[in-house]
């Protein structure tokens, strides 16, 4: 089983180190992104960020926002590495610059990931093989 681990900024707020790209990984750069589990999508970043990685514009979506508003962003086409492995999705692009990269529950499911967070760190965990709907072994049972 390998493990990943991130970090907890002063705040508390999970944290992983990536690196981003578009049609080659020399045009890689290392971010510190933060972990939103609200956010459905596989990565948020600023376009200003953006523009140097050479990512592939895709289109266009919508994301609703958690006051019920809707944001329209650009899609790009990118991978990500974290800790040695990569994989690929769709990133929406943000105008806001003062906002950080965001990583998505999307991005756990690409890598296959399970997220541990406690108050003192932040772990990546393989995804056991199987069934993905059974709870994992030692779990409690889930009550209707």
């Amino acid at each position: 089983m390998v493990f990943q681990t991130g970090f907890l900024d002063n705040l508390g707020h999970p944290y992983l180190k990536i690196k981003v790209w578009g049609l080659s990984d020399q045009f890689a750069q290392e971010f510190d992104a933060l972990i939103d589990t609200g956010f459905s999508g596989y990565l948020s970043m600023p376009l200003v960020q953006a523009f140097p990685l050479a990512l592939t514009l895709f289109g266009t979506t919508q994301y609703q926002l958690a006051d019920g508003s809707m944001s329209p962003k650009l899609l790009a086409h990118g991978s990500i590495s974290c800790q040695g492995e990569t994989t690929s999705g769709l990133i929406a692009l943000e105008a806001n610059a003062s906002s950080g990269p965001l990583l998505g529950m999307e991005f756990l499911r690409q890598s296959n990931k399970i997220l541990f967070v406690s108050k003192t760190a932040v772990m990546l965990v393989d995804e056991p093989p199987g069934n993905p709907s059974a709870p994992p072994s030692g779990a409690p049972p889930a009550t209707p």
